[in-house]
């Protein structure tokens, strides 16, 4: 009788990237001051130890989030710049946002609280540059916002808001293969563009 195949282990690097990602969602929820280890330990299935053990401290393992976070979102700004101007970095960056907010959830909640959040710690200070890089994504300068026409804004937030919303609850209707090109639709429209999404732009 054969034995059934063991399943590989996990590398450090995908430990890492889920324990950050837990944090993360922590965080956008509570707040740093009120994201404990013990919380991040029980969501990841690890002890408390376990997590000091990588991270060493919660001081650490909240900057090692954040930085994540941050480059994940510096990710999508660099692979949306490889298309053209227009509807089709559009799309590429619909895409780039879906994908990993399906893939991070912990990532999409403190992307959105990078343009929600209003609490009295830090947070929303250090998410700043998270914001910034999402909207120049689409061509809009956060130190100079009103630079660009309001219904493109309002578009673009739109867009953002329905893509991460849909990302944090569509478990329970469909897969994420399923649910991902109802997501571009839906951002696809509301950027006001006609028609399909170009597939050639979003995988």
């Amino acid at each position: 009788m054969t034995r059934p195949a063991r399943r590989a282990r996990p590398s450090a690097e995908k430990i890492n990237g889920d324990v950050l990602d837990i944090t993360a969602g922590l965080i956008a929820r509570r707040g740093i001051k009120d994201t404990a280890v013990q919380a991040v330990a029980d969501q990841a299935g690890y002890s408390k130890a376990g997590i000091l053990a990588r991270f060493t401290s919660k001081e650490l393992l909240v900057e090692a989030a954040l930085a994540q976070c941050a480059v994940q979102t510096e990710a999508i700004r660099a692979a949306a710049s490889d298309a053209p101007a227009g509807e089709s970095r559009d799309a590429a960056a619909l895409a780039g946002i879906a994908d990993l907010a399906l893939a991070r959830p912990g990532w999409a909640e403190l992307a959105l609280a990078a343009f929600t959040l209003r609490r009295g710690d830090d947070v929303g200070v250090r998410l700043e540059p998270v914001a910034a890089t999402l909207l120049d994504v689409f061509g809009i300068d956060m130190a100079d916002a009103t630079a660009t026409p309001l219904d493109r804004r309002a578009r673009v937030s739109g867009a953002f808001g329905a893509i991460v919303m849909l990302a944090l609850t569509y478990e329970t209707e469909a897969s994420a293969a399923e649910a991902r090109p109802h997501m571009l639709q839906i951002g696809w429209d509301a950027l006001g563009h006609g028609g399909p999404v170009p597939l050639g732009f979003v995988g």
